[in-house]
């Protein structure tokens, strides 16, 4: 993950004050009148990440004027900006810092974070509540402004048989078919989808296991995808056309070939994962952030930012992209087709569920 800032700041504010100094000796001033007073908004630091979203965020930025954003820029996981905020705590650089249920709670644990109260972000009531993420007291701890997800699909021209239930993915029709995602990617959840048919969940994962077992022996898995360009290559050259990955995978392969995205398939979970903004303390700037956080979640800006970063928007009221429609539920359809995971759970499992992967399910490739 790299770790850039539009600039250098210390440069900049050099600039600045010097500016200051030298508009301070201007000719109004010498002449002993008043030099017209300059409006200016509030300056907050803000972590986001780079490509469509921060080019999304900026265009946010441009339609006001009460805050003025200097952008430090993230690419890669999200968690790697957590070891910058530790080193110096509890002296902090940044206002804000997007991210996603991962990098929030490990936040949440280090305390962090500010605990928002929804008076002063009046636009999270137009947000699905299921989507916040709280501390064990109840208190809101991020907002979130967009939303991903990781779910099952295929490649409907090259499919060997449609499929709409987990049963499917052991028929031998797909022999050689599906593209499975390595223990590095998508936190394993493809493994709790596992576990859910079987009556198990992300606390429960032994049914999860016994079915990745059989569906490693099965033959059926044609690739294992340790990146996402292994996924994308793997469908767009036809080697495998069923799968289990994040949406910007399915988006790839979407933009040249026909998919079926089963988000909405009964039986099969989608796990939703938030695009959203933690606001730190310690900071002067708290309702500047605040303000500025319910702009950018209206239902304009939100409607803006989706277009431009390719997430779904979260406010109920934003208009909905016809490309963005399989990540966008009713109060109904997330009840029914969504599964949010104990993220803590997850996180805190990921090395024993890769030894585990390694142990128990490689050999079976």
């Amino acid at each position: 993950m790299v770790i850039a800032t539009e600039g250098n700041i210390m440069v900049e504010l050099s600039r600045r004050n010097l500016l200051a100094l030298m508009g301070s000796l201007s000719l109004p001033a010498l002449l002993g009148q008043a030099a017209p007073a300059r409006a200016a908004g509030t300056k907050l630091t803000a972590v986001e990440w780079g490509g469509d979203v921060v080019k999304a965020m900026k265009e946010i930025a441009a339609q006001q004027s009460a805050a003025e954003i200097d952008w430090v820029l993230h690419q890669g996981g999200a968690a790697a900006i957590l070891p910058k905020i530790k080193a110096i705590w509890p002296r902090t650089d940044f206002d804000y810092v997007a991210g996603w249920e991962g990098s929030f709670n490990s936040m949440i644990k280090e305390d962090w974070l500010e605990t928002v109260n929804p008076a002063d972000i009046p636009n999270l009531a137009d947000i699905p509540a299921k989507m916040i993420i709280k501390n064990d007291k109840g208190g809101i701890m991020a907002v979130p402004r967009a939303v991903g997800g990781m779910y099952f699909g295929y490649r409907t021209d090259t499919v060997p048989m449609p499929v709409t239930k987990i049963d499917d993915l052991f028929d031998p029709k797909l022999k050689g078919a599906i593209c499975w995602p390595g223990p590095t990617q998508s936190m394993m959840l493809q493994i709790v989808a596992l576990a859910l048919h079987g009556g198990g969940d992300e606390k429960n994962m032994e049914p999860g296991w016994k079915l990745m077992a059989e569906l490693a022996k099965s033959g059926n898995i044609g690739r294992i995808a340790v990146t996402d360009v292994d996924f994308t290559n793997s469908f767009t050259a036809g080697e495998t056309s069923v799968g289990f990955f994040a949406e910007p995978s399915w988006a790839a392969v979407a933009k040249n070939f026909p998919v079926t995205r089963l988000t909405k398939q009964k039986g099969m979970a989608t796990f939703l994962y938030q695009s959203g903004f933690a606001v730190l303390k310690n900071r002067p700037n708290l309702k500047a952030t605040l303000d500025f956080i319910n702009f950018a979640i209206s239902p304009a800006m939100n409607t803006l930012y989706a277009k431009v970063a390719g997430e779904a928007p979260l406010n109920a009221k934003a208009e909905k992209p016809e490309n963005l429609k399989h990540l966008i539920f009713t109060p109904a359809e997330m009840d029914e087709f969504v599964h949010v995971p104990d993220y803590n759970v997850v996180l805190s499992n990921q090395d024993a569920w890769a030894k585990r992967w390694e142990a128990d399910i490689a050999p079976l490739l």
